[in-house]
Parts: structure tokens; sequence; C-alpha cells
């Protein structure tokens, strides 16, 4: 944890002058606007909501995505070999940063990689870098709305949380530095603002099976 949290703070620090969303050598910096929309200005200079493919600017990330004791937990929910399609660091600054409204992962996905999670299954991770509860913006889930199907609703991250899914099984969930979720890529999920004076950073990895042992993928 150590070591992520010291990744996570360099390629914040690399990002210190961004005032727009801008892409380095294959990372995505996605900067903290004042209402969460992405393309519009920074409420300040290197302020960040979201880094895309955090492997690509910093080896621990990159060692994170090949980790064989996350691609075992993986295989033993049934996902066999699996493979990382997007890693993700997701922050949310004291006081400013907004939240995620309600989504399932797998809408973003398109063609042969969504096909794939409904041949083999997929799983998505969460690991938090520091500790989120209801004050900060803790993830929230909305249980057993994987079972139903994809829900094609938009995501205006300045729209609020107005969405159609079903509120009956809502979870927020608390989770320490290490603290790790597992959950369906279909699985309805989102999170609030922070308004308390603490950071709140999680690594997201989304993680597609590619047939059973010994089968061709």
């Amino acid at each position: 944890m150590d070591a992520l949290r010291a990744a996570a703070e360099k390629l914040q620090e690399s990002a210190r002058t961004l005032t727009r969303d801008t892409t380095v050598r294959g990372v995505g910096y996605e900067v903290q606007s004042s209402t969460g929309r992405r393309g519009a200005p920074a409420v300040a200079p290197g302020a960040l909501r979201k880094i895309t493919a955090p492997s690509k600017g910093h080896p621990e990330f990159a060692r994170l995505r090949a980790d064989e004791r996350v691609l075992a937990m993986i295989r033993s929910f049934g996902v066999h070999q699996p493979a990382c399609q997007l890693d993700q660091l997701n922050l949310k600054l004291p006081r400013v940063g907004t939240g995620f409204p309600f989504h399932q992962d797998a809408q973003f996905l398109i063609g042969k990689t969504r096909g794939r999670i409904e041949r083999h299954g997929g799983l998505n991770l969460i690991i938090a870098l520091d500790r989120a509860d209801a004050r900060n913006g803790a993830l929230e889930m909305l249980g057993r709305t994987h079972t139903g199907p994809l829900l094609d609703i938009g995501y205006d991250t300045a729209g609020g949380n107005r969405h159609p899914f079903d509120q009956t099984h809502r979870a927020l969930i608390a989770m320490e530095p290490g603290d790790a979720v597992l959950f369906h890529p279909n699985l309805a999920h989102g999170s609030g603002p922070n308004r308390s004076p603490w950071p709140r950073r999680m690594v997201t990895l989304w993680f597609v099976g590619a047939g059973a042992p010994g089968s061709d993928s």
C-alpha cells in the first residue's frame, strides 16, 4: 500500500500544472472541474478527478495489473484466464471532489470485450488507498442490479444521481486503506461528493475472462 500511495502521489505531482484534461504518454489525466463534468477547466492547477492507465505512467500500477495474487483471486471466482482491460486511479480531492453517478461499468465496453463478459465472465476490482466513508464519498453499490439488463442511461457527471436503477439493496461500502471490493461489471454503483478535509483515492481494475481451462479463447 505504501508503494501504491507513493506511485499515486508521483503521478499527481507530475500533473501539478494541468488545468485541462490531458493525455501524456498514454496516461489520461482528467481534471476536477467545479461540476465534475469532463472538458471543463480545473478548479485549480493540478486538481485531478481521474487518471486513466496509470500503469503506463508508473511501474507500480503495471505490476498490480499482473500481480499473481490478484489474478488468483479473480480466478477463484470462476473467471478463467483473466486479462486486465482497464486500470484507473479515481480521486476525490478534499471538499471539492465531486461524486460519480450510478452506472454499470460494462456499459462502457464495446464489441468483442462486452461479448467476452457474456461468454466467459468478468470482475472489477477496487482497492482503497485512503479511508473511505460517507463523509468523503465512499463507494455505494446497488445490490442485485447485475441480474438485470444493461441500461443505457448516459453518464452526466454534473447531473447528480438521477437513474432508473432499483435502490432496494443500496449499500455504502466503508473501506480502510488496502481493503478491496470485487463486483460484477453489470452491477450499478457510484459515490457521492467529498465534503471532508481528507482525500479519497481508489484504484480500479477491470478484468475479463477468456474461456475455461483448456478451451479456446
